[in-house]
């Protein structure tokens, strides 16, 4: 039985997509060496998720969804190894209670809480995109992060990007060497630093892993940003709520077509950094001063923004409209694959930038495309043709059968076995 837990529970925008990408790449060979990997899918980290925070979204989700967190807790329960690792960044919004009633559900194991975070002042621009995902039309230099009393729902806010808040709720019922901060080390420095300082915190610092997964690329350069900013100010008829956002904001434009255009860094307003360094300071000596194990340096959460940096409003247009241009372009090639028959299609692929590949079509009015569902009845009635050709030579090969017993065997000896004879030597002498 598992003996030991640790969850990961945040903060997001910490290089926890990173982590999340070798703990699954590696999930068979930590498994082997007595570490799960707890989640079947990501979907079920999200759902589970949720269950915790109470989210009232499971109720529009399959029934299934509201058992997610269980799911992960038998899984936990049923391993054989010693430990087990759940990941999933937006736990880090759940309320001190609902944090509580997830560890209790772990009674029996030690349970261990991860949380990963990085340079405040760096996080409020990510925090900004990722608002923009879900059709935030506030520009940057208006927005500020939602404090901590917007509740579990403030996803992209300080009550996830404070490691000390995190923290302050879900380690409250935990002894302090069982609440890790893990930093991610500044801008530039190699990956595996992030990896080294979570195997410390997870124990894992024995365990071999293969760190060569690919690197996401979620964030949008600055003029990329502002053009999904301003597509949000339009009307999107159909594109509402956080499912429909989430397909088609989020991945189609923001991650597949426009984060590859464009790796500009933005910057912050003097009003933001000055907020970001304050919370990094009280975050810093409520760190120190909690006695919570710390992987890495907590300078590190020191705010900064980067250098010479512009904001939105001073993009040209000239600029937007570049992005833009090619962003329809992306999109044209994106429908041109998806509208193409498969057979056709294979010859199209190379051409295609690999972000845009397999994602579901729509129309530009938002509706489903049909070229794809009419290349795949095609392709039934093909296959019904072929079918019913099948049952017509299995008729004649039962007449032929019948033709050839007749000949064969006279009427009153058409018993088993002297059939099987006479077939055989039909077939020996004649085929």
């Amino acid at each position: 039985m598992t003996q030991r837990v640790y969850l990961h529970v945040g903060s997001p925008k910490s290089g926890t997509t990173y982590l999340q990408r070798v703990l699954r790449h590696n999930q068979q060979r930590l498994a082997d060496q007595g570490v799960l990997v707890a989640g079947r899918t990501h979907g079920d980290l999200v759902h589970a998720g949720f269950v915790v925070r109470e989210d009232r979204r499971l109720a529009k989700l399959p029934e299934r969804a509201s058992r997610a967190w269980d799911r992960l807790v038998e899984e936990v329960r049923a391993f054989p190894g010693h430990s087990a690792i759940i990941s999933y960044e937006l736990f880090s919004a759940a309320r001190r209670r609902q944090a509580a009633q997830a560890i209790a559900s772990l009674d029996g194991c030690e349970v261990h809480v991860v949380i990963t975070c990085r340079d405040l002042g760096r996080a409020v621009p990510s925090a900004w995109q990722e608002r923009l995902k879900f059709a935030l039309t506030v520009p940057l230099e208006e927005w500020r992060p939602p404090p901590e009393s917007k509740g579990p729902r403030a996803e992209w806010g300080w009550r996830t990007m404070d490691p000390a808040s995190v923290a302050q709720r879900w380690g409250a019922d935990l002894p302090p060497e069982q609440v890790h901060i893990v930093t991610a080390p500044r801008r530039g420095a190699p990956p595996r630093v992030l990896w080294d300082r979570f195997a410390e915190a997870c124990s894992l610092q024995d365990v071999a892993v293969d760190l060569d997964v690919p690197l996401a690329n979620e964030s949008l350069g600055i003029a990329a940003a502002e053009v999904l900013r301003i597509v949000n100010e339009q009307d999107l008829g159909p594109i509402r709520g956080a499912r429909e956002q989430s397909r088609w904001l989020r991945d189609t434009l923001a991650h597949r077509v426009l984060a590859p255009l464009d790796d500009e860094p933005m910057g912050i307003t003097d009003a933001q950094l000055a907020e970001a360094e304050q919370r990094a300071r009280d975050a810093v000596a409520t760190i120190r001063r909690s006695g919570w194990s710390v992987h890495g340096d907590l300078d590190d959460l020191s705010a900064t923004r980067a250098e010479d940096a512009r904001m939105p409003s001073e993009v040209p247009a000239e600029e937007l409209l570049d992005v833009a241009v090619r962003a329809i372009v992306e999109l044209l090639l994106e429908l041109r694959e998806a509208r193409t028959p498969p057979a056709a299609g294979r010859a199209t692929v190379a051409a295609t930038p690999p972000a845009l590949r397999g994602s579901v079509v729509v129309d530009v009015a938002g509706r489903r495309s049909r070229p794809l569902i009419d290349a795949l009845s095609e392709r039934l009635d093909v296959l019904e043709k072929q079918l019913q050709e099948g049952r017509r030579l299995q008729e004649r090969v039962a007449a032929l059968h019948d033709l050839v017993t007749e000949l064969l065997v006279p009427a009153d000896h058409q018993d088993t076995e002297l059939l099987t004879q006479a077939l055989r030597a039909y077939r020996r002498d004649s085929l």
